[in-house]
C-alpha cells in the first residue's frame, strides 16, 4: 500500500481518537486538541515529503507539441489550430484571421492564449 494512503488513514484515525477524547474525557480536551493540531501538521509534512516526483521533461522535446498527440509522437497534428489562436470565435463561431484581437462579426475581444 502507498505510504501516502497510510498517512491519510493515520490522520483520520487521529481525528477520531481526538474527538472521542474530547467528548468522553473532557478533562483532557485541551491536550487532545493540541495533540490533534500537532498530528495534523506532522501528517501534512509527511504527505508533502512522500509526494510523487516525476522525472524532468527531456530537453529535446518540441516546445509547442500537444501532450496528447493523436497522430503519433514527433509528428505534427493534421488539424492543428493556427499559431495566432483557435481560428474561430469562441462566442459566435465565425472564422477569425490569425492574430486578431477581436471578432469581426460579433465584436467580442478574443482571449490571448
Amino acid at each position: 500500500m502507498n505510504r501516502r494512503v497510510l498517512i491519510s488513514i493515520a490522520n483520520l484515525v487521529a481525528i477520531v481518537i481526538a474527538f472521542i477524547i474530547l467528548f468522553e474525557y473532557p478533562l483532557y480536551a485541551t491536550d487532545a486538541f493540541y495533540f490533534l493540531i500537532a498530528w495534523m501538521i506532522a501528517g501534512f509534512v509527511l504527505l508533502y515529503a512522500f509526494r510523487p516526483r516525476f522525472p524532468a521533461a527531456p530537453q529535446d522535446s518540441v516546445a509547442g507539441a500537444s501532450p496528447f498527440p493523436s497522430s503519433g509522437p514527433g509528428q505534427p497534428l493534421a488539424s492543428s489550430p493556427p499559431a495566432g489562436g483557435l481560428g474561430f470565435c469562441i462566442y459566435c463561431a465565425a472564422p477569425i484571421a490569425p492574430g486578431a484581437r477581436a471578432c469581426p462579426t460579433c465584436g467580442h475581444a478574443l482571449p490571448g492564449w
